[in-house]
């Protein structure tokens, strides 16, 4: 007898998403094993993920050590972690201020996501995944922000 398959709230939502021809990447590991759809968007300045948990996330950023190589070159002195991340956030704020009064006037909330790693300004919402078919409507709806000239 084999172990039944186990599902997840994305199953559905991949499905519609893959009729409608989208690009995405399933990435697994994260909530219970749900995983996550990371659309693949040409063009934007931001990764956009869609999280087992309902949680809808647009994410700015920038990887730490290429940021520092950037900055310093061949140089042997090496930069402050809190200068580090003061570039970091002066580099996105030009990006993010783009689409911020767009993106907080649809509902999302404004976070950052700060690791040795990679520095990010993040928004966020919440989909209700139990009706696929909105879901991926309200996604749409939110993708059509990137698609705006810049204000």
């Amino acid at each position: 007898m084999s172990e039944p398959k186990q599902t997840s709230a994305l199953d559905p939502i991949e499905a519609t998403i893959k009729k409608l021809g989208w690009s995405y990447e399933r990435l697994e590991g994260y909530i219970d094993n749900g995983g996550s759809l990371l659309l693949v968007l040409p063009d934007t300045d931001c990764l956009v993920e869609l999280f087992s948990d309902g949680r809808f996330a647009c994410q700015f950023g920038v990887d730490m050590e290429e940021m520092r190589n950037l900055l310093t070159g061949d140089q042997t002195e090496d930069m402050a972690d809190d200068e580090l991340v003061r570039v970091a956030r002066y580099h996105l704020k030009a990006i993010v201020d783009r689409y911020r009064a767009a993106l907080l006037s649809q509902g999302f909330e404004e976070g950052i996501e700060a690791t040795p790693d990679h520095y990010a300004i993040t928004f966020q919402t919440r989909l209700d995944l139990s009706s696929p078919e909105k879901a991926v409507h309200q996604v749409a709806q939110y993708l059509l922000t990137f698609e705006k000239p810049a204000s």
